[in-house]
This record gives structure tokens, C-alpha cells and sequence, in this order.
């Protein structure tokens, strides 16, 4: 080898180089896969967390975004049951207090003691509790004569200020009245005056109540608006 010529050992070291470099490319090769694999298996493996990660929140988020499922919403039914015992427990307490007022769903009404003299008729309006507790009726109610249809014949009674106001209580089946009075057919008003015409029944409507009550009435009464004979006083004891 020293004594080749320069080319000649030029040459040598070259193709010993590549002859080096050719053993050490499959190691390379080798190499380079075995990284490839290593890269592979570390994203596969940074991957399963990542997916086992979002999968946990997920039941955590239906949480939140529905009250019932969480302790809030067992809560919740907790206080709406309470609300509910407190309602009940108000409404017994008032049991103990004042009798209500009378209603026309728990009266009845009658026209009694009529009777009629000098052109006018007094009556009174008879109220009878019907319902199973004790209830009052205080001042006067309200009055008019009705047609068959059930229209307004004339005016409806004037109050009578004269007699006192009282509360009136009830037991059960108990009567309260009223005193009314009407004038009795024409009473002296002429057939252009008085407008006579057929009454079927009288509409009641007991002191604060805005439910009507009819009561048989069969007359003939005057249906002017220029007549204001029909007068009723406030309720009192049955005397």
C-alpha cells in the first residue's frame, strides 16, 4: 500500500469506505424502524388517556345541566313537599276564626208575610242558611221584579235607611228577613204611568253577593222607570 501511487490508494480508501458504509446501512435501516415503532407505540399509548379522559367528564356534565339528577334537585322536592304542609297547616288555622259571610250558594230565599193594604204590599225576603256551618249577613240586599225571561221588570228596590244595620249569624237551617214593600198593581198610576206586566219571580241578591237567587213572585207590577215603589230594608233576626 506504500508504494501504490497516490490514485491507486485514493481509490482503495474510497471503496473501503463504501464497502463500510453498505454494512452499516442496514443497521441504519434497522434503526430508523425500531424508532418508528418506539413512536408509535408512545402516541398509542399517550392516546388511551386522553380518550379515557373526555369519557369521565362526560357524566360529570349530564350532572350539572340536569338539576334532578344531582342532590339540588332532591332538594327542590324537599321544599315543595314542606310548602305544601305549610299551605295545609295556614288553611287549618283559619278554621278556628269568624263565620264567613253567607253565600248564595248556601241560602235560600222565600217571599213571605205578605200582605197588601191601601195600594202598597209589604213583604219580607226570607233567608234561610242551608249550608253545614254558621255563617252572617250583614246589610241589604238587592232587589228587582223579573219576567219570565228573566229581564228586569222596572227599577230595582230603593234602600230603606230607616232601620238599623246588623250582623246577622246563622246556625245551620236558621232564617234571617228582610222587610220589602212594592206598590201593589197600578197603585193609582194610569195605564201610561204604570206599564203594567206580569212578574214570574223576584231576583235576590244577598248583602255582598253578586250571585242572584230567584224567588216566586206572581204578580203584576208596574215596569215604568218612573216608578221607584220597590224599597227593602237591611237583614235582621227573624222577629
Amino acid at each position: 500500500m506504500a508504494g501504490d501511487p497516490p490514485c491507486h490508494r485514493t481509490r482503495s480508501w474510497v471503496f473501503m469506505h463504501v464497502a463500510t458504509v453498505r454494512r452499516a446501512i442496514p443497521v441504519l435501516v434497522l434503526a430508523l424502524a425500531a424508532l418508528t415503532a418506539c413512536d408509535k407505540d408512545t402516541e398509542g399509548a399517550s392516546g388511551v388517556p386522553s380518550t379515557d379522559s373526555s369519557t369521565a367528564l362526560s357524566p360529570s356534565s349530564a350532572s350539572s345541566a340536569d338539576p334532578a339528577a344531582s342532590d339540588g334537585g332532591a332538594s327542590s322536592a324537599s321544599r315543595s313537599r314542606a310548602g305544601a304542609q305549610d299551605g295545609s297547616s295556614d288553611s287549618d288555622s283559619g278554621r278556628g276564626g269568624d263565620p264567613q259571610r253567607c253565600t248564595s250558594a248556601h241560602l235560600r230565599v222565600s217571599a213571605e208575610n205578605v200582605d197588601t193594604a191601601a195600594g202598597t204590599t209589604h213583604f219580607q225576603l226570607v233567608f234561610q242558611n242551608t249550608g253545614d256551618s254558621t255563617c252572617t249577613l250583614t246589610g241589604f240586599p238587592g232587589v228587582s221584579f223579573r219576567g219570565r225571561d228573566g229581564a228586569r221588570i222596572g227599577n230595582a228596590a230603593e234602600r230603606d235607611t230607616d232601620a238599623a244595620v246588623t250582623t246577622v249569624t246563622l246556625i245551620p237551617n236558621a232564617h234571617a228577613a228582610a222587610d220589602a214593600q212594592a206598590p201593589s198593581g197600578r197603585s193609582g198610576y194610569s195605564d201610561a204611568e204604570c206599564r203594567l206586566k206580569s212578574v214570574s219571580f223576584l231576583g235576590v241578591f244577598p248583602p255582598g253577593s253578586r250571585d242572584q237567587i230567584d224567588a216566586p213572585w206572581k204578580t203584576a207590577e208596574c215596569g215604568s222607570s218612573a216608578i221607584h215603589g220597590l224599597k227593602v230594608g237591611p237583614v235582621h233576626p227573624i222577629r
